[in-house]
């Protein structure tokens, strides 16, 4: 069966995009690739100032066409298996928010069925020729793949059909380098492009070296290449270093915050599920939101007051999951994901007018798993329940902890909620009333350490003290209980 037979190009209005997101000021260059050895993009200096350009950099809007790849019986490219071809439609369609995202017009979608991605080009040759001329029939800027491409297959597409060609994780590093907003965050954001890079410029540069191996062609090919190398790598190390210093202050911070025996609750879900919303309804405050992917980057945290009792508590929103999120990212954003890991609970954020939204569940609890948060105290709140039938919902059956239905916009089940996470992070105390000897100074210490102080005396038999400490720290005590 040849390639034009078992490819499925999308047509009809389900498959033909076009933008109305209206005008933006960026769009993908050609830096995806490329890296400049004389100072440009990667600084030969550590100042910390000459950070790598994003590939969102002009003014224009460009056209895009998207190309997926869904392996016959039901594997998908990374060789997980899945639904069929359902599931890379929905991928694909994912990549189309991602694009606009990233104010890119998106003019065609293309999802071909093989047997097996091809190692040069990633889809076969027939389908090949078949988007050069879409490329040259819609006018498109550039074309994006649905998964991870290697250097050599970039440069051979590019070769073949005669326009640019970049990769999903190309796209949400673009997207990122966008939003990213603290010092943290461009850190973070560049460590991620220079490693994801790093690998494809040497798949870029294997042509390089083979440009006939005479003089002026060969020997400065392989220059500019170990000279983009180096920059590339010593840029690497300073980024490292620099965010080995911010993880060092995020540790005091933490140290802080378990002094003054705050609690800590993070919001986590699936990219554009409603987090910042959600917080800025709970917080009262005026934290930056979007109905949009990943209008939330840097990680903010808000002291908030709340159930009957009045508990004071510190939330945390943070960035979105989405699902094939580059491992670089991952990696590179690990003080961020340690807001995750050190919290005392969590607060799942899941939009409920998805009908993809068990998806998203199930891609925002690997990647909890992955970073070993999955197993800690847990409410999952169905936000956007204004949006659904909820006197027909079905409630869903596999949640962690408790399920609350809300709406940040509306109101609705918000008390619930917080009186829900108040309950959450309520700790096991036990009430002690203690005499201790002046001359165990250290247990005093111990019980103003571990517990709350809630009246002290100074007698003539020692230090009398009503505290209140969790019930795992008492035993200690049990010898000076009155």
């Amino acid at each position: 069966m040849s390639d034009k037979e078992n490819a499925m190009e999308s047509t009809g209005s389900n498959t033909e995009y076009n933008s109305t997101g209206g005008n933006t000021e960026y769009f993908i260059s050609r830096n995806t690739a490329e890296c400049n050895s004389t100072g440009g993009s990667v600084a030969d200096n550590n100042t910390g100032n000459n950070t790598i350009e994003s590939n969102i950099t002009g003014n224009d809007i460009e056209r895009a066409i998207l190309v997926s790849v869904q392996i016959a019986a039901g594997k998908h490219v990374t060789g997980k298996h899945t639904n069929g071809v359902g599931d890379q439609e929905r991928s694909l369609n994912e990549l189309n928010e991602l694009a606009l995202t990233a104010g890119v017009e998106v003019a065609r979608k293309m999802l071909q069925r093989r047997p097996g991605i091809d190692p040069a080009t990633y889809i076969g040759r027939g389908k090949l020729d078949e988007l050069r001329k879409m490329c040259e029939t819609l006018k498109a800027d550039v074309v994006i793949f649905d998964d991870e491409l290697t250097g050599a297959q970039i440069r051979n597409i590019e070769n073949k059909i005669g326009t640019r060609v970049i990769d999903r994780t190309m796209l949400i590093l673009d997207i990122f380098a966008k939003r990213a907003r603290s010092r943290e965050g461009k850190l973070q954001v560049e460590l991620a492009q220079l490693k994801y890079r790093l690998p494809r410029l040497t798949g870029l540069g294997t042509e390089l070296s083979r440009l006939g191996g005479g003089v002026g062609t060969r020997g400065p090919g392989e220059t500019k290449l170990e000279a983009d190398r180096r920059h590339i790598r010593r840029r690497i190390h300073y980024l490292e270093n620099e965010l080995k210093t911010v993880d060092k202050q995020r540790s005091l911070i933490r140290k802080g915050r378990e002094k003054n025996k705050l609690p800590v609750v993070a919001l986590v879900g699936y990219t554009n599920a409603g987090k910042s919303t959600l917080m800025n309804c709970l917080c009262k405050a005026d934290i930056y939101a979007d109905n949009r992917l990943f209008a939330t980057l840097d990680p903010t945290t808000r002291k908030i007051t709340l159930g009957d009792d009045e508990r004071t508590i510190l939330l945390v929103d943070t960035v979105g999951f989405i699902r094939k999120l580059p491992h670089e990212l991952v990696n590179a954003f690990k003080s961020t994901l340690d807001e995750v890991v050190y919290a005392d609970a969590l607060v799942q954020v899941v939009d409920a007018s998805d009908p993809e939204y068990e998806k998203h569940m199930e891609v925002t609890e690997s990647l909890l798993k992955s970073v070993g948060a999955l197993d800690k105290p847990m409410i999952t709140v169905f936000n956007k329940i204004d949006l659904v039938d909820y006197e027909n919902w079905i409630r869903p059956i596999n949640t962690r902890g408790k399920m609350v239905a809300a709406s940040a916009v509306t109101g609705f089940g918000i008390d619930t909620l917080a009186r829900e996470i108040a309950e959450l992070v309520k700790p096991d105390v036990l009430a002690a009333d203690l005499l201790i000897p002046y001359e165990k100074g250290n247990i005093a210490a111990y019980v103003r350490k571990h517990g709350t102080i809630l009246d002290e005396k100074y007698t003539e038999k020692g230090i009398h003290l009503k505290a209140e400490i969790d019930k795992s720290k008492a035993a200690a005590l049990k010898d000076y209980l009155i």
